[in-house]
C-alpha cells in the first residue's frame, strides 16, 4: 500500500513538471510571435535575405522623387483647393487690359508673359508646395493658363505654378505671336529686343535624343548654330552669312532653331547630298523637327532653301506637318 502511493505521488509530480514546461514553451512561443510581429521579421527568407523591414515613416522617407510627388498630388487632390492672393504684390503697377484671367490649364503654350515681380514657384497649385525655383522681375514665361489665382508656367522644360499677381500680359510693343504652341517670327511679326530665352530646353532634349539614334546608324551631325541674340544676328547680316534675317525675325531668337552640318557641309548646299540629310528628312519630324525652309515653299515662306536648318515645333505639329506636306506658314494659317 505504502509502495502504490508513493508511485503514484511521483506520477503525479512527472505530471506537473510536464504541465508546467508546456505552459513555459507556450509562453515562449507567444513573446517569440510578439516580438516577431514588432519587428515585422519575415522567417520565409533564406539567412542571406533576412531583413527586418523598416518602419512605414522611414520607407516613405527614402522613397524616390517620383512616388513623393504621386504622395504630394494626392494629398492636394483631397485637400481644400487654394486660391491665390494679391498679398505680397500690392505694389505691383499694372493697367487692366494686362491683367492675367483665370483662363483654365493647358498642355500647350497659350503665350508668353512678363514677370512683374520675383517670385518662387510651386511645384503644384498650392503655396505649401514652394521650390528653389525662382522667377525675376522682368522676365518672359512660357505660359500655361491659370486658375485660382495661380498660374502654370514652364521653365528648363518642367511646369511650375506661380501667383498671377506677379505677372502681366505682354504689351503691344512686346508681342511675341503665339500659334498652336509654337513661337512664330518673321519681319511682320518681329520678337522683342529684350527676349533672350537661350536654347530651349525641350528642343535641346529632342535633338539629343535624335543624335542618339542617328549615331546607331552611322550617321552623325553638328550643331553650326542654335540660339542667336539680335545683336548676333545683325552681324551675321553684315557678313552676308547665307543663314542671316534681319534682326529679331529669325527662328534661332526663339531657341528652337537648330543648323545642322556634317564634314565640310557647314551652311553649305552641299548638306543636301549627304546621308545625314536625307535621314532628317524622312525622320526629324519623329523628335519634333521640321526643314524650316524648303525649296519646295519658297514663296509661301518668303526665304530661300536653307536645307541645313531646321526648326523643333513638337512632335504632334512636326508630324502633321510631314503628313500634309505643309510648311509652318500653312499648318499655322499665317497670311
Amino acid at each position: 500500500m505504502a509502495n502504490k502511493s508513493i508511485r503514484d505521488l511521483r506520477r503525479k509530480k512527472v505530471k506537473e513538471r510536464k504541465i508546467k514546461r508546456r505552459n513555459n514553451l507556450i509562453k515562449v512561443g507567444i513573446c517569440a510571435l510578439l516580438i516577431t510581429g514588432a519587428l515585422n521579421i519575415d522567417f520565409k527568407k533564406s539567412s542571406d535575405d533576412f531583413q527586418i523591414r523598416k518602419p512605414i515613416e522611414n520607407r516613405y522617407a527614402q522613397a524616390n522623387k517620383k512616388q513623393e510627388n504621386e504622395v504630394l498630388k494626392e494629398e492636394l487632390k483631397n485637400a481644400k483647393t487654394q486660391v491665390a492672393t494679391p498679398i505680397g504684390f500690392e505694389n505691383v503697377v499694372i493697367s487692366d487690359g494686362e491683367k492675367i484671367d483665370d483662363d483654365g490649364y493647358s498642355d500647350t503654350m497659350k503665350s508668353y508673359v512678363k514677370s512683374l515681380k520675383s517670385q518662387y514657384c510651386y511645384q503644384e497649385p498650392s503655396d505649401f508646395t514652394k521650390t528653389d525655383v525662382s522667377i525675376n522681375n522682368n522676365q518672359y514665361i512660357e505660359y500655361f493658363g491659370t486658375e485660382n489665382s495661380f498660374s502654370k508656367i514652364k521653365i528648363n522644360d518642367e511646369f511650375y505654378y506661380v501667383n498671377k499677381y506677379g505677372l502681366g500680359k505682354l504689351k503691344d510693343s512686346e508681342n511675341i505671336s503665339v500659334v498652336n504652341g509654337v513661337v512664330f517670327v518673321n519681319e511682320s511679326n518681329p520678337l522683342p529686343k529684350d527676349f533672350n530665352p537661350g536654347v530651349d530646353s525641350t528642343s535641346k532634349k529632342a535633338f539629343d535624343t535624335m543624335l542618339i539614334d542617328m549615331q546607331r546608324e552611322g550617321l552623325d551631325i553638328k550643331i553650326a548654330s542654335d540660339f542667336r541674340m539680335g545683336q548676333s544676328e545683325e552681324k551675321l547680316v553684315d557678313q552676308n552669312n547665307p543663314d542671316a534675317d534681319v534682326a529679331y525675325t529669325s527662328d534661332h531668337q526663339t531657341g528652337t532653331s537648330f543648323d545642322f552640318y556634317t564634314g565640310q557641309s557647314k551652311y553649305s548646299d552641299k548638306f543636301k547630298d549627304t546621308n545625314e540629310y536625307k535621314w532628317l528628312k524622312e525622320n526629324s519630324y519623329k523628335y519634333g523637327f521640321i526643314q524650316r525652309y524648303t525649296k519646295e515653299k519658297e514663296e509661301i515662306t518668303g526665304k530661300k532653301e536653307r536645307c541645313w536648318e531646321f526648326r523643333y515645333v513638337g512632335v504632334e505639329n512636326a508630324k502633321s506637318m510631314y503628313e500634309n506636306d505643309l510648311s509652318l506658314e500653312e499648318y499655322l494659317k499665317i497670311k
